[in-house]
């Protein structure tokens, strides 16, 4: 973006003046993913201008990048000949993904722009449901026979992959068929080439290679690819036929969405730019009124403790730090482990490891503050109170900050056990039960340690 800010007056300018022989040059020094960022500051005409300067593999490069709004209007801009271009270089599952979002009169516009087998290949991918695999996977790969030698292989990548169309063609991972199509193994593209000539690609390939259904939900997928570090995943059918490559890149983009959607339930707006005032008020309702509820709790809790209030008034300053930091290790460790079960990273394997971990790491931060904490209100209350308060304060904090980091590695996947998104729960959960728990623990603690002895 800072690179088309020092180039964005001469461009348009040179736009404006209709000089597209220096504009062509000029974009040269500017990237694809630059222009998608500072797409807003063109207008109609200047964008079609844009890309059609742009050479044909820096042309895909920016339309892939764009939002799948901006794509279709720049479909629409374009000359019935330079869109049938475009839609032709286009992988059918980027196009499928695109026609998703947009309103039935576009799809019909592109149905009529693209060709017979273009629009038939769309269709096979519109077929699976949005958030499968099928309709994330992608169609151009290169196949190979496990009979070839690596030379034999190497030659069939040169003639079979068109130049502007190498950014959309998966090319990392080669995928070996037999004559009909059932997948027998996957090979590296950096293997075939410092493979030996004569060298069959069947002592190179991977003869077990990690496969994915079309059916499978695109969230396991990400699991998937986490949990084994995939780059990238052959689709098959039930009969062990070809569909299809995922790669790393679409499942990133998956995963990154997904953490920022349960980023967002656990704040409590989870796509409320997208929602009406009422619908997105009425989804943080209920687990408002839980937070609620649990601190009109607190305040009875807190209430039945007046008579030692009363008497050593310094306890209540010290309340809001303690249940304050209790919350924000459980808010941390809440974050961690929705995170953790979101991208797959914690199994079933690992859950009774990773709450131990965490409750761990709790008591070792509680005990930590709670030294530092009772020390510093031991040597502000001792004369009025002795020794005992900070001692109070001090096991105070830490119970706090334990049972916070117990509570919240436990909370979601007991929530999700009942079927309930973590994500979304887990937050106001953490806060009603640590507030309760530290506050009770509080001044029972101060009851019996300071008026017990006074």
């Amino acid at each position: 973006m800072k690179r088309l800010q020092i180039y964005l007056a001469d461009l348009k300018e040179l736009l404006t003046a209709r000089d597209f022989v220096s504009a062509r040059t000029l974009l040269k020094e500017i990237g694809p993913i630059d222009l998608a960022d500072g797409w807003e500051y063109f207008d109609a005409d200047e964008r079609v201008a844009i890309f059609r300067l742009s050479t044909r593999q820096k042309a895909m490069q920016l339309f892939e990048e764009l939002e799948s709004e901006h794509q279709a209007a720049l479909i629409g801009s374009l000359q019935h000949q330079d869109a049938q271009d475009l839609l032709s270089d286009l992988d059918p599952s980027a196009t499928s993904r695109m026609m998703r979002d947009l309103p039935p009169p576009l799809v019909r516009q592109f149905n009529a722009i693209m060709k017979k087998g273009g629009l038939e290949c769309v269709q096979q991918y519109l077929q699976h449901a949005p958030e499968s695999v099928g309709a994330l996977m992608r169609g151009r790969y290169v196949t190979l026979d496990e009979k070839w030698t690596t030379k034999a292989a190497v030659e069939r990548i040169q003639y079979s992959t068109r130049l502007r169309r190498i950014e959309e063609t998966h090319l990392d991972t080669l995928m070996v068929v037999d004559a009909k199509n059932h997948l027998r193994g996957a090979v590296g593209l950096k293997s075939l080439v410092v493979a030996p000539n004569d060298m069959l690609v069947r002592d190179l390939m991977d003869q077990a290679p990690r496969t994915l259904t079309p059916d499978l939900d695109q969230e396991e997928a990400v699991k998937l690819f986490t949990k084994y570090k995939l780059k990238s995943a052959p689709v098959v059918d039930k009969d062990g036929a070809l569909l299809g490559v995922v790669v790393y890149r679409d499942i990133f983009a998956i995963a990154q969405a997904e953490t920022e959607e349960d980023f967002a339930k656990m704040a409590g707006f989870a796509r409320s730019r997208t929602r009406s005032v009422l619908k997105s008020a009425g989804l943080r309702l209920p687990w408002l009124i839980i937070t609620c509820l649990g601190g009109v709790l607190v305040s009875h809790v807190i209430k039945n403790f007046e008579n030692t209030l009363s008497q050593i008034i310094a306890l209540a300053s010290f309340s809001p730090l303690i249940a304050g930091m209790g919350g924000n290790v459980g808010s941390q460790t809440a974050t961690i482990m929705v995170r953790g079960l979101a991208t797959g990273e914690i199994g079933r394997d690992d859950e009774a490891k990773s709450i131990v971990h965490e409750i761990l790491i709790g008591l070792l931060l509680g005990v930590s503050y709670g030294i530092v904490v009772g020390l510093l209100a031991g040597l502000a209350y001792h004369d009025r109170y002795g020794w005992y308060f900070g001692l109070v304060v001090g096991l105070g904090m830490t119970f706090s900050m334990t049972v916070a980091s117990c509570m919240a590695s436990i909370e979601p996947f007991v929530l999700r056990r009942f079927g309930v998104d973590p994500a979304t729960a887990t937050g106001p959960m953490i806060t009603t039960t640590t507030d309760l728990l530290s506050n009770a623990f509080y001044f029972t603690l101060a009851s019996w340690l300071l008026l017990g002895h006074a």
